[in-house]
């Protein structure tokens, strides 16, 4: 944990470690696109079908885009973003550590002086803190895609219509709420990725425990701040 530490402690990064966070942040973001595209593309479809259904039993049709916005914003999309990052990146970063590790490759930078914790963990770090929110915007712009391909179908209405409802009462501490969940998201993934991934004990064997352990517990840990803020958030509106 010292080196996890490190790496809150100084958090800035040296010029020498730009081109690891551009290749990080590659890897983590940029090369997610067509999940994220896919998965929040499916949901925004879903989230319209059920809510156009349910609510034209009330004759509350024009109330969908709204709800989809609030939806999207304060719970699906910072949520989904983070089950896919910690899927693709919380795993492999984990599993890259415990290899570092058993390998003793850790131990050799260590003794030839080098700041283990900026120069593995902080590029890391910042990219996860960097792309999560920048990967959440592009997921709630792609569940509104998604949910305006059904209401288009189903009720012909245009683009303009569908996002004046969306907007309409939008607030800005709605995308607020999504980009601080992601960003926090951000931190208690990467943490328990670098805890799971230098603390690793054993053989090689051990890689696939601790990445298994990394995303478990990540999930478990993401899950439950986000009921936390939710009911925080609602007890004070």
């Amino acid at each position: 944990m010292s080196l996890c530490r490190g790496a809150l402690e100084r958090p800035w990064l040296p010029l020498t470690m730009w081109k690891a966070f551009f290749n990080r942040s590659l890897e983590i973001g940029v090369r997610a696109v067509p999940t994220v595209f896919l998965m929040a593309f499916c949901v925004g479809c879903v989230i319209a079908l059920v809510l156009q259904d349910e609510l034209a039993k009330l004759s509350m049709e024009e109330s969908v885009p709204r709800l989809i916005w609030i939806m999207l914003n304060q719970q699906v999309a910072p949520m989904l973003t983070a089950v896919v990052f910690i899927g693709r990146s919380v795993s492999g970063s984990a599993a890259e550590l415990a290899n570092m590790k058993i390998a003793e490759e850790i131990k050799a930078l260590d003794a030839m002086g080098v700041d283990v914790s900026r120069y593995l963990l902080l590029p890391m770090l910042s990219a996860f803190l960097v792309m999560l929110p920048v990967m959440e915007i592009y997921t709630v712009g792609t569940g509104l895609l998604g949910a305006y391909g059904v209401w288009s179908l189903i009720l012909g209405m245009d683009v303009n219509q569908f996002v004046l409802r969306a907007l309409e009462g939008a607030q800005l501490k709605d995308v607020l709420i999504g980009l601080g969940k992601s960003a926090l998201f951000a931190v208690v993934a990467s943490m328990i990725a670098f805890h799971k991934g230098l603390n690793a004990t054993g053989g090689s064997d051990a890689v696939g425990r601790v990445a298994t352990a990394a995303v478990v517990w990540a999930l478990a840990s993401v899950t439950l701040v986000n009921a936390i803020i939710t009911g925080l958030q609602l007890m004070n509106p």
